[in-house]
């Protein structure tokens, strides 16, 4: 998927809702870990979308562009 602002090709991946520590972000590629916390995901590759609590066993399909930092929803 080509990123709306830049066109740049966009990283698929899955965000994660946890309770605890907001939406994280994990590219396709990446297994889970285990412990689903902010520094597991930073080491494999991941984001930290947001530090609000969110509903757990939240996953969904989602692209990000890390030039624009922009994220789109693939429904």
């Amino acid at each position: 998927m080509k990123c709306p602002f830049c066109g740049e090709e966009m990283e698929q991946g899955l965000i994660y809702g946890r309770i605890d520590s907001g939406l994280l972000w994990l590219p396709s590629k990446e297994k889970m870990p285990l412990t689903l916390t902010e520094a597991s995901v930073k080491k494999r590759n991941g984001l930290l979308l947001g530090k609000k609590p969110f509903p757990e066993n939240t996953k969904l399909d989602f692209c990000v562009c890390r030039k624009c930092s922009v994220g789109v929803s693939k429904f």
